[in-house]
């Protein structure tokens, strides 16, 4: 059986790892599984290595498909290449004996904010698809309507002819200005999702700006994702089989998590969290970090990283002005001393992280749903 899930995988997979039995396979049965029991994947955007043995062991547990990401923005950012982010997802799996759940590799936020990043882009998107991505997100919500559809056009060629997972986008993710705030309308998601159709690309996933953000709120900031809006986005596209990719998961409660399936939302993307663990930083009960007025955090002695090694990335911020939101910039520099940590830091972060993957699973009902995974491959 183990040999034959292997044999389920796609072709970028079976070539770039032939000898692997671990079930990386294509995002959109993950999705489809999620549709046909009225569940949500998870995404998961690590940063660093530290988080990513306790996603495997949850994922293993609950029985919930895992999408493991990461941006377009994150690759400048982190210590990771295309390649070696799907290696290392791969062997930790095969390390930690996965040979049943399944798990997709994302490209999250395909970044294009011009037509001229089109081809540097598409470049990039050869890079994953070689390096045994099995998923793609679009994003060109930073251009004008038109523009966003040729390039996304030009951009999912390649991934529809693989047959592989794809997400588009329309409305930038927290923009504050335009209609509504910025936030997307049905009218233009069904004119945006049809005309993809009719040059013969079909989406899996349609993100959008609804209210959420990337990162942390903070001061007098709150998550604000308009659901009601939501679902009538999902409404106006539902006859081409587009559900809704919610991004900027952190901060938001795990009961309005819970609900998110009732508005078309099947995969929701969860990255600060995991950076917020790793750090060992204070939270509240829906993860978002508890912050001072100045955007300083609060650094919990008996979480995450050591106090010391914290202290430094904290004086990092300060010289180099990446405090704030920008502090996920320090997750490069100092990649090297998070993989060289004690197992005392790396086994209370495993834990942890194992634990809030296990609430997330739980509140989007997808533990359990592995097994439906294989039935649409």
């Amino acid at each position: 059986m183990i040999r034959q899930n292997a044999d389920k995988r796609p072709e970028n997979v079976k070539k770039k790892f032939p000898n692997s039995i671990v079930p990386l396979v294509n995002g959109q049965a993950l999705i489809k599984a999620a549709r046909k029991n009225n569940a949500m994947v998870m995404a998961a955007n690590m940063r660093c290595k530290l988080p990513v043995e306790g996603l495997v062991l949850a994922s293993m547990a609950a029985g919930a498909p895992l999408l493991y990401e990461i941006a377009k923005s994150e690759l400048t950012y982190t210590e990771f290449t295309p390649e070696s982010f799907a290696a290392f997802i791969v062997a930790e799996n095969e390390r930690l004996g996965n040979t049943k759940v399944p798990f997709a590799v994302h490209a999250d936020h395909l970044t294009v904010k011009k037509l001229e990043d089109v081809e540097a882009v598409g470049n990039l998107i050869a890079m994953q698809m070689e390096a045994g991505f099995t998923s793609f997100a679009i994003d060109a919500s930073h251009m004008e309507n038109e523009h966003n559809l040729q390039a996304t056009c030009e951009l999912a060629r390649p991934i529809v002819a693989a047959g592989l997972n794809l997400e588009v986008e329309l409305g930038e993710i927290g923009a504050k200005s335009g209609n509504a705030e910025g936030f997307t309308q049905p009218e233009e998601a069904k004119w945006f999702i049809g005309e993809l159709d009719k040059k013969g690309i079909r989406p899996n996933l349609l993100a959008i700006n609804n209210g959420s953000i990337h990162g942390t709120y903070f001061g007098a900031s709150q998550e604000g994702i308009q659901l009601d809006l939501t679902r009538a986005i999902w409404e106006a596209i539902r006859q081409w089989d587009v559900d809704i990719a919610q991004h900027g998961i952190t901060g938001t409660s795990l009961d309005k998590i819970s609900s998110f399936i009732q508005y078309g939302i099947r995969k929701g993307n969860v990255g600060t969290l995991w950076q917020n663990i790793s750090f060992g930083l204070a939270m509240n009960q829906s993860g978002n970090c508890i912050t001072t007025a100045d955007k300083d955090y609060v650094k919990r002695p008996y979480r995450g990283i050591p106090d010391e090694l914290w202290a430094e990335i904290v004086a990092w911020a300060a010289r180099t002005d990446n405090r704030g939101g920008n502090i996920k910039k320090a997750n490069a520099p100092f990649a090297p001393l998070f993989n060289t940590l004690s197992p005392v830091y790396k086994k209370r972060i495993t834990e942890h992280v194992y634990e809030e993957a296990l609430r997330l699973f739980e509140a989007t009902h997808s533990a359990g749903i592995a097994e439906s995974v294989w039935e649409f491959l």
